[in-house]
């Protein structure tokens, strides 16, 4: 159960963390997005090592911003073993996340599981299991007296 929870925080700050140095790299010109195909795009991101994370965990990770593009538009395969979509988390941010308030917020959001993750990495599966009696027994009590 401890390696779960750790494992989601670690994939949710690396998340918030490669979008924050992606909307800084566009913001500073570092990267360039527009008027550029798909596959040359991917190949920058991946020169600069941004990890990729498949559609379903960007989405167990919160990723709900739709693109500017439609879905339905059929992506190549950049090689066997990663697809373009892999990339959706950052290519499918919104143009209005291009901004220094999102990566000050994508920071913090990284800052916020950081401090979950290392104050899990803390407990003891005996800990953690002690403070899920606790919360049961709490709203069993409730549960009893109405």
């Amino acid at each position: 159960m401890q390696d779960y929870l750790a494992n989601e925080l670690q994939t949710t700050l690396e998340k918030f963390t490669n979008q924050a140095r992606f909307v800084q790299m566009i913001v500073d010109k570092q990267l360039v997005v527009s008027n550029r195909k798909k596959a040359d795009i991917v190949t920058d991101l991946r020169n600069h090592m941004f990890l990729p994370f498949p559609k379903s965990m960007a989405k167990a990770a919160g990723e709900n911003e739709p693109t500017v593009e439609g879905e339905d538009e059929e992506e190549p395969e950049v090689d066997a073993n990663e697809s373009m979509a892999d990339l959706d988390y950052l290519l499918g941010m919104a143009i209005w996340s291009l901004t220094e308030e999102k990566i000050a917020k994508l920071k913090e959001q990284a800052a916020e599981k950081e401090i979950k993750l290392q104050a899990l990495l803390e407990k003891s599966p005996k800990d953690l299991w002690n403070a899920d009696l606790d919360l049961f027994l709490q709203e069993w009590e409730v549960e009893s007296t109405h």
